[in-house]
């Protein structure tokens, strides 16, 4: 159950960095290159990341 817990937290907050990951560099490129920048579906990558690397570091 806890592992189950770690993986739906990772998943959430995974997202919700990704989006805000992906808001950063899309105003950090319309400052210096005058156009929008962003990874393609950056937000389903990272709360797959974080999905994977929460419960293992929860349980050290």
């Amino acid at each position: 159950m806890r592992t189950f817990l770690a993986i739906l937290i990772g998943l959430v907050g995974g997202f919700i960095l990704g989006i805000a990951l992906s808001s950063f560099i899309g105003i950090f490129g319309m400052t210096f290159f005058d156009k929008p920048m962003g990874v393609k579906f950056l937000p389903y990558y990272t709360a797959i990341i974080c999905a994977i690397i929460v419960p293992l570091w929860s349980k050290k």
